[in-house]
């Protein structure tokens, strides 16, 4: 799926919040346009879990990086950034000594974590109104299509290890996508109003470990390339349109969280990220 050529390859996806991470590096780092190849890969018709994309990341997931300098690709949205800092010392560092690191750390751990994950937002409901919407929206096709191509890759590829428990798992969240609303979907329910708590503290614990007017001082980082695709992800899958659009968000926060609201730093780091050449590229519109 890849090839040896001087260019590195990216593999990406316009449905993946966390292939936006690298679309920022490579802005923000200045490479130009000849010095690398992005290849998409539709997470709607689940070609991430083509057995040869498995071959290049063993977890399906995206993004991913392919170059002729790596031994092995790398499948880690922070550690393709360093590959990117790294591969061009003459851009703008992504690592910076006047930063705080252990924020910058603190931060990639907190939008990484489950606590903040933000298929809550795209994929789960807490009560059965919420759970209709869900099974008359396009998410349905998104879990039925991924179930299809993990039963399909699974039957002609039963030895390997990845099919099996990722059609389990897939298949938990499929079954009550395609079944009549019930008491199995009550526990579904308590959990999903349980992790919108959790992604509330989440918030609360962004807001209070931002160092402005980046993410960990005076300059972009890791953390910020990272919080932008997560932060723009949840905006968009709350039904937000416009770019500042808080609104959805904190509502859809609020039916778990009544008192939730985003914080004042939050709003000023995301109004100086808009004005960054990378977002206005990568950030045309939430995605």
């Amino acid at each position: 799926m890849h090839d040896t050529a001087g260019k590195f390859i990216v593999y990406s996806s316009p449905e993946s919040q966390w292939a936006n991470v690298p679309l920022l590096g490579l802005v923000e780092k200045g490479y130009a346009p000849d010095d690398y190849e992005i290849k998409d890969l539709s997470l709607s018709t689940a070609e991430n879990f083509d057995p040869k994309y498995l071959k290049i990341n063993p977890n399906g997931t995206i993004p991913s990086i392919v170059a002729p300098k790596l031994s092995q690709p790398l499948t880690d949205s922070t550690d393709i950034l360093k590959f990117l800092d790294n591969s061009r010392p003459e851009g703008p560092p992504l690592v910076v000594d006047s930063c705080d690191r252990a924020v910058m750390q603190k931060l990639l751990d907190l939008v990484h974590s489950d606590k903040v994950h933000t298929n809550l937002i795209l994929l789960q409901a807490r009560n059965a109104e919420e759970m209709k919407a869900k099974q008359n929206s396009s998410f349905k096709d998104f879990i039925n299509a991924r179930q299809q191509k993990l039963e399909e890759h699974g039957a002609a590829n039963p030895q390997h290890p990845f099919y099996g428990p990722k059609a389990r798992d897939n298949g938990t969240i499929h079954k009550l996508y395609n079944s009549d609303i019930g008491p199995e979907h009550e526990e579904f329910f308590m959990h999903s109003d349980h992790a919108f708590s959790e992604f509330a503290d989440g918030m609360n614990e962004l807001e209070a470990t931002l160092v402005l007017p980046y993410a960990a001082g005076d300059q972009v980082t890791l953390a910020d390339l990272h919080i932008v695709p997560w932060l723009s992800h949840a905006m968009w899958g709350s039904g937000a349109t416009a770019i500042d659009d808080f609104g959805p968000l904190e509502r859809l926060i609020q039916v778990s969280v009544p008192d939730f609201k985003i914080g004042p730093k939050t709003k000023e780091w995301w109004a100086n990220m808009n004005k960054r050449e990378s977002f206005k590229k990568v950030f045309p519109k939430l995605h």
